[in-house]
């Protein structure tokens, strides 16, 4: 059993190498060099960068404001123990 699948194996990988050029290609892209097709692939790839731009944004803003709420609760802790009585400081 595991020869046969090795053998499938070994005859599809050898079919797909040798014709490889039609293999991998798609249709639009089988028109070379042509501008059009240079066009359509780049929109093709800013189509898919969208959505990773559109949450990494999302994200990076959450984080950002996580931060900014840290800092802001550090110094409010900060001037709250400043304001902390203290019995050396009194005079009784």
């Amino acid at each position: 059993m595991l020869k046969k699948n090795f053998l499938i194996a070994l005859v599809i990988t050898a079919v797909l190498l040798a014709r490889a050029a039609q293999t991998f290609a798609c249709a639009v892209c089988l028109g070379g060099g042509d501008s059009v097709t240079e066009g359509y692939n780049a929109s093709v790839l800013f189509l898919m960068a969208t959505p990773y731009a559109v949450v990494a944004s999302i994200v990076g803003g959450l984080i950002f404001t996580y931060r900014r709420a840290l800092k802001r609760k550090e110094k409010a802790d900060e001037k709250a123990l400043m304001l902390l009585w203290k019995q050396e400081d009194s005079s009784r």
